[in-house]
């Protein structure tokens, strides 16, 4: 499926800023205050980090002792965000008088299991899907689950068609492939704050932005153990909780329109530019002219897995 490459130029914004952790009525109104702000700076594409409601679970490296561990994933359990639910209708009504699309990542609540989520919000306000991360890595697999894979999508926004990756999903190549598939324009990349990530996800993301000929917002956030809420377990372990940012925005074919900005709070902002899409893809279009499907073709299951199946 070709890019849609029919818009002009519009600004992007990658929010850098520090959840409320662990406190989703207050995290919510800091998202609709933040897309406020943004779009009076005329940004029509709007992402947050990676679990950025209600905080990521820094956490999760830690079993020990068990009873602080337990507290916490009870408390991100109770602050969790359910699908449909009110905290995205009011980030899309948010994002209706913005007049921008939204992309934030938060902890899904689906029954007994949390899930790693990514979530598209149009600019009319509607919730256009989400997307579980399909394998959590390492140690977040004590607090999610795993997504079945049948969410992976594009959208059709006013920005180009947009899709997007959770953190080491880019690592996947099949993912990255099967969205070059999409005809995706401009690409949501969303990780956590850690600074041991900055090399990574500087190659990982330029490289999308080449590999797939798309522009990509990269959204990381800043964090520290002064801005957890009292008395929150392994607040005494400072290097746990200090995250450094690190969100940038990248043209199609891999150059910086923002480079990455770190150990400050601030929204990065960028002109991103459709019609270099096609530029890119004049050098590499990983589904078309730069394919050798007699060679390597991928087979992507896209229907739903449920563990139960009534027939």
């Amino acid at each position: 499926m070709p890019a849609n490459t029919s818009t002009g130029p519009y600004l992007a914004a990658a929010v850098q800023r520090a959840p409320v952790y662990g406190d989703l009525e207050a995290g919510v109104k800091l998202a609709v205050a933040t897309v406020r702000e943004a779009a009076k700076e005329g940004a029509r594409l709007i992402v947050f980090p990676e679990a950025w409601l209600p905080g990521f679970p820094y956490w999760c490296t830690e079993q020990r002792p068990a009873a602080s561990v337990r507290s916490l994933f009870q408390a991100l359990t109770a602050s969790s965000v359910e699908i449909p639910g009110p905290e995205l209708e009011a980030i899309g009504r948010a994002a209706k008088r913005a007049k921008a699309t939204v992309v934030i990542g938060v902890t899904e609540r689906a029954g007994g299991t949390l899930y790693n989520t990514l979530c598209y919000l149009g600019a009319d306000g509607a919730l256009l899907g989400s997307h579980r991360k399909l394998v959590p890595t390492l140690s977040e697999r004590t607090v999610w689950g795993m997504g079945d894979g049948s969410d992976l999508d594009a959208y059709e926004t006013p920005v180009g068609r947009l899709s997007g990756l959770i953190c080491y999903e880019h690592q996947m190549a099949p993912a990255r492939y099967a969205l070059a598939g999409l005809g995706v324009a401009v690409h949501a990349s969303v990780w956590p704050g850690y600074p041991s990530l900055d090399a990574i996800i500087d190659a990982a993301t330029r490289h999308l932005a080449v590999e797939n000929a798309c522009a990509v917002v990269v959204a990381r956030e800043v964090m520290s153990a002064e801005r957890l809420p009292p008395g929150t377990p392994f607040a005494e372990h400072p290097r746990m909780w200090q995250m450094t940012g690190g969100s940038a925005i990248i043209a199609p074919g891999g150059k910086y329109l923002a480079e990455p900005v770190y150990e400050e709070e601030t929204i990065v902002y960028a002109e991103i530019d459709p019609a270099d899409v096609v530029e890119a893809k004049r050098w590499v279009d990983a589904v078309g002219h730069y394919s050798r499907p007699d060679v390597f073709r991928l087979h992507w299951d896209r229907s739903p897995k449920p563990p139960i199946v009534h027939e």
